[in-house]
């Protein structure tokens, strides 16, 4: 057969298996270059042919020794390619194995059509000779270069190439549970692979269609709890009150990862740092009651066990306990308060006092004074002496003070606490073949078909009656 009919057959038959192992031969250049070149690689053998052309002295040289579809139309020379590639993937050179399987699916592609030609080829050479054909009736395979034959099997498989970018895109598996719909297909396909599934869906609620994808969280044959952009939510084949239209799975490229966080007494601010914008299940304990809500019921407790909960929430709690300490602390504060105010205004008495004897004194030593005021300013003078009391001293109340120490060291040990452990998904990383090390928004993760996850919902009101 001629390349160009080697090269459009090579895709068909290279792209269905490979479709079994998730690899899309028409995913980037790359890979359809090397689907195109090792179609074509074992006719090397003859100088006719388009690779022979191009590598024209390795050609005429295993023309001239073995002759054509000899050695490179064996399995001896299918164990070589595989070989040699994957000694370059072993050496870092190919940066994965999946170039190895396009190359060895196009190469035994090439091998079956040469097969259904009239002279067949020896699958077994060189330990034997005798061409391998198929069908076994010579009527039924084709004449190489024939340009009506070719004309046909390239018709054919141009077809095919159109028509089952579907299945190269998701892979067979994929495609498969994609092409019934319904949530058991999904889980399937949720539980036989390490990536994460997005998930298109359409559901009837309340006479209202709801349309968009989301990620699989978890999943059960009859039920899928799903991630959209906000929240998570659940479908549910057993809700008589829902419609399921169709549920249909695409793998993404971000492997499944969970981050496992332990903590212990850390203050409130710290975990709703660790909560907010997370996708995560755990078990939280506090040293104080809180409250959270629940499908819409409020609960307040100390210890909370939560599954696949987006930007949880814990609202801190309202302590009996703290509150009687706390009004204690202000009664002694008062009291303490008050009795320097006492003090403070003895202080203020006592210095006015003193002041008015120096100011008698100071007045006392003027010459301008007849004898009857300086008499009376004398008598005045030895009255208020006589009346002077020592300087207030102020003495703190120690018991008060104890007391107001402990119970603001009470109040201390008594502050909002938290203990536990969470699991959060993480969607750091885009481990794909082709994009690795690349961070990764959980509103964007690309898919193995080249779109992204979570591109558009079209319904931004679609899970309201599901968010818990």
């Amino acid at each position: 057969m001629n390349a160009p009919t080697h090269i459009i057959s090579g895709f068909v038959f290279a792209g269905t298996l490979c479709s079994f192992t998730d690899v899309n031969v028409f995913e980037n250049p790359e890979y359809i270059a090397a689907c195109a070149l090792f179609s074509i690689l074992p006719d090397i053998d003859t100088t006719k042919s388009l690779i022979g052309k191009i590598c024209y002295p390795v050609s005429w040289m295993l023309y001239r020794k073995c002759g054509h579809r000899t050695i490179t139309h064996s399995l001896v020379f299918l164990f070589f390619v595989w070989a040699v590639l994957y000694a370059l993937f072993r050496l870092d050179i190919i940066p994965s194995t999946d170039i190895v399987k396009i190359a060895v699916f196009s190469t035994i592609g090439h091998f079956v059509f040469d097969m259904v030609t009239v002279s067949g080829i020896p699958l077994l050479y060189p330990v034997f000779k005798n061409p391998c054909v198929m069908p076994g009736d010579v009527n039924f395979r084709f004449k190489s270069g024939e340009w009506k034959g070719e004309l046909i099997i390239i018709g054919i498989c141009g077809l095919l190439c159109f028509t089952m970018q579907p299945l190269f895109a998701h892979g067979f598996w994929t495609a498969y549970n994609r092409q019934f719909g319904t949530i058991k297909h999904v889980d399937r396909e949720n539980k036989n692979t390490e990536y994460y599934v997005v998930c298109e869906y359409s559901y009837i609620l309340n006479a209202e269609t709801h349309e968009g994808e989301a990620i699989v969280i978890d999943s059960k044959p009859s039920e899928l709890t799903l991630f959209d952009r906000r929240r998570v939510f659940t479908l549910s084949a057993d809700n008589p009150q829902l419609k399921v239209n169709y549920t249909r799975p695409r793998v993404s490229t971000i492997e499944k990862r969970f981050e496992d966080l332990n903590f212990s007494n850390i203050p409130y601010d710290s975990l709703q740092r660790m909560l907010s914008g997370k996708l995560a299940s755990g078990l939280i304990q506090s040293n104080i009651n809180v409250r959270y809500i629940e499908d819409a019921i409020t609960y307040y407790t100390n210890f909370i066990k939560f599954s696949n909960r987006f930007d949880f929430q814990i609202y801190a709690g309202v302590d009996t306990t703290r509150i009687t300490i706390r009004r204690n602390i202000a009664r002694l504060e008062a009291s303490i308060a008050q009795s320097r105010q006492l003090h403070q205004t003895d202080m203020d008495k006592w210095k006015a006092y003193q002041n008015s004897i120096r100011s008698l004194e100071d007045s006392l030593k003027s010459k301008t004074l007849t004898n009857y005021e300086r008499n009376k300013m004398t008598q005045e003078l030895i009255r208020r002496r006589s009346r002077n009391t020592e300087q207030p001293v102020y003495t703190p109340p120690a018991v008060q003070i104890a007391e107001l120490a402990q119970l603001r060291q009470s109040l201390s040990e008594n502050s909002l606490m938290f203990s536990g452990n969470l699991t959060v998904y993480t969607f750091g990383y885009d481990h794909s073949r082709t994009n690795p090390n690349v961070a990764i928004n959980p509103i964007n993760i690309p898919c193995y078909n080249g779109s992204s996850l979570l591109a558009s919902v079209k319904s931004s009101n679609s899970f309201n009656s599901f968010s818990p």
